[in-house]
């Protein structure tokens, strides 16, 4: 009896193990189920697309989901690689095929009210081969500074797409469904009846209310919160900006989702 036992007990565990393993390497139904949600198709010669297909899908999607508002910079600079034309001023392009990885760096300078602005925007696209074999992650990235200090704007931060290998089509996810805590680091809102803004103080979490003008002031200073994509390796940098201070934690990718560490 005991010898049945121990023959039995590391099946067991090995099919324990398995389900275990396959569980962790699939997504839940919710987020592959597309019958509501609007979806891109991918279109690529050769055995899979690359980062190049996956920004021209993007680009040229009819319906405008692909890009984020205000990306005309970017698809321009985007059209002048795809004819192999000479960028525009304070423009450039890294596209890295074999790592799938692509940067579009823009600059220009502007002076008001006695001050000289230099706005630097980045924009960043990489993407996945996910573990269950099915899926590919694709990441569009956006950043903007203003004389180094980061800000944010209607296109800046992260988004994640979830591309189907089997149907060539992807569609927009929730990005912390797979570990990734994509919104602002201060939450606030603006009351229409006092004209004022009611938000949370990040030190004691006490909630705080401003006027216009405490709040612009307010908002010079407040953390900002700035991802980086990797063009080698698979992980995401996350740096939360306040003042000169930086913290720096890091997205591990574990082949179908992020797990954070400090």
């Amino acid at each position: 009896m005991k010898r049945i036992a121990y023959l039995i007990l590391p099946v067991l565990l090995f099919l324990s193990a398995t389900c275990a393993s396959a569980q962790q390497r699939s997504y839940p139904e919710d987020m592959l189920n597309i019958e509501d949600a609007t979806f891109i198709t991918v279109k690529y010669k050769g055995a899979s697309p690359s980062i190049v297909d996956f920004i021209n899908a993007l680009i040229n999607e009819e319906d405008g989901i692909g890009m984020p508002m205000d990306s005309g910079n970017i698809i321009d600079a985007w059209n002048h690689y795809l004819r192999n034309e000479k960028q525009e001023p304070g423009v450039e392009v890294l596209v890295d095929k074999k790592n799938g990885y692509v940067r579009i760096t823009t600059e220009h300078t502007e002076d008001y009210d006695g001050e000289h602005h230099v706005y630097k925007g980045f924009f960043e696209s990489c993407f996945w081969n996910c573990a269950d074999g099915k899926h590919k992650l694709l990441a569009i990235n956006i950043n903007l500074s203003d004389n180094g200090r980061y800000f944010e704007g209607q296109t800046t931060g992260l988004s994640l797409s979830l591309y189907d290998n089997g149907r060539h089509i992807m569609w927009d996810i929730n990005e912390e469904e797979l570990g990734l805590d994509i919104y602002p680091v201060e939450v606030y809102e603006y009351n229409d009846e006092t004209k004022q803004y009611d938000l949370k103080d990040r030190e004691s979490g006490r909630p705080l209310t401003l006027s216009a003008e405490e709040y612009w002031k307010w908002s010079e200073m407040k953390p900002i919160k700035v991802f980086w994509l990797p063009q080698q390796g698979k992980d995401i940098i996350c740096e939360i900006h306040e003042g000169s201070k930086c913290d720096t934690f890091t997205h591990v990718w574990d082949g179908m989702r992020f797990n954070k560490k400090p």
